[in-house]
């Protein structure tokens, strides 16, 4: 009874993406980095802020654990890349796009390296958030 209430309590607090099976058949499965990204623009004289939340489209279902392993390095990388932008890069859509492209490369360059595979085929913020 003990171990069936844990194993209960367990899938409640765990992430959903650390237990979804996702993508079955040929469909290319997607992995939501949890936590949103917040950080300080890189506006001088002015104090902004920017929130990203991004899930990755990953090439293969099977790459999740690596993901898991270096989601640190994933999420410092796309950290930094975030911190360089100022307001008025990411307010329009087509920097919008050009920093998701420029994150897409940063992130497949970190898996190259890490696991000799870019891994990824793109990756969508699904929320985006400037103030």
């Amino acid at each position: 009874m003990r171990v069936s209430v844990l194993i209960l309590l367990l899938s409640m607090v765990i992430p959903h993406s650390v237990y979804a099976g996702g993508g079955g058949g040929g469909a290319s499965p997607y992995f939501e980095i949890q936590t949103p990204f917040v950080v300080n623009l890189a506006d001088k004289g002015s104090l902004s802020f920017l929130q990203v939340n991004a899930q990755l489209k990953l090439r293969k279902n099977t790459i999740k654990d690596h993901l898991f392993m270096h989601l640190p390095a994933i999420q410092h990388t796309i950290m930094l890349l975030l911190s360089e932008q100022t307001a008025s890069d990411v307010k329009t859509v087509a920097g919008k796009q050009k920093l998701r492209e420029k994150t897409l490369k940063e992130v497949q360059d970190l898996l190259t390296t890490q696991i000799g595979d870019a891994a990824i085929d793109d990756i969508y913020f699904t929320a985006f958030i400037v103030q």
